[in-house]
């Protein structure tokens, strides 16, 4: 039998693992910005070099993201796995491809699988995207209508996958609803919304999927054009 002697935990592995700890405790928000490297490591109790290399490895964690010339900034509260990494990295339009298919079967099994509880959540969230008076507003109320969608889906892996992508989804909306939509569409858009819920209310899984299709069709072919 081998057995791997222990090992001290580094300077560096405490200085990450405080600074894991103050992020996850709200010490600094997601958005916000570290202290520059001087006041980390007086804060920490090491010195510089160890500071750079803790908050280099929770960058590489997806916890910190750097801009140059700016600062370091909060990406997340705890690290990011391998499946985040990736949907981050990912082009928009694939990210907003595998929406789809979530969400159109996420309409289907809302259909026949809702309670009364869950068509309250629905007609509530779909009056907060009407009231939606910002673009950044309107990005919160539409996934909030869209997570309670899957959530009335009653399936516990499907809402697992969503929220998973739920970062991922943020931003692509965050692109989308900077688009350029004529009048027309926009109403389109917002009618769609109203029949996927009463769609759902009405337990018409086919009208559901239907209404999903018209939500996204119109992004997605915008964002299959080529840039000019």
């Amino acid at each position: 039998m081998t057995v791997r002697a222990v090992r001290r935990t580094s300077l560096v592995d405490a200085a990450t693992a405080e600074l894991r700890r103050l992020i996850g405790e709200g010490e600094w928000p997601v958005g916000s910005k570290l202290p520059n490297e001087i006041e980390l490591s007086r804060m920490l109790g090491v010195g510089r070099s160890t500071a750079r290399e803790a908050v280099r490895a929770l960058i590489s964690a997806g916890q910190l993201h750097s801009h140059q010339g700016s600062g370091t900034y909060v990406a997340s509260t705890t690290p990011l796995s391998d499946l985040d990494r990736k949907l981050r990295r990912a082009a928009v339009i694939d990210v907003y491809e595998v929406r789809v298919a979530l969400e159109v079967e996420a309409g289907r099994l809302a259909a026949t699988r809702r309670t009364a509880d869950d068509v309250s959540a629905l007609r509530a969230a779909l009056a907060a995207r009407d009231r939606a008076g910002s673009p950044s507003a309107l990005v919160d109320a539409d996934i909030a209508l869209h997570r309670a969608v899957v959530a009335a889906s009653h399936n516990p892996v499907l809402t697992d996958v969503f929220d998973s992508f739920l970062d991922a989804i943020r931003a692509v909306a965050a692109n989308v609803v900077t688009l350029d939509t004529p009048r027309e569409r926009a109403d389109e858009i917002h009618q769609a919304h109203h029949d996927l819920v009463a769609a759902i209310e009405a337990g018409d899984a086919g009208a559901a999927a239907q209404a999903t299709r018209r939500n996204v069709e119109h992004t997605l072919s915008q964002l299959r054009e080529p840039a000019p």
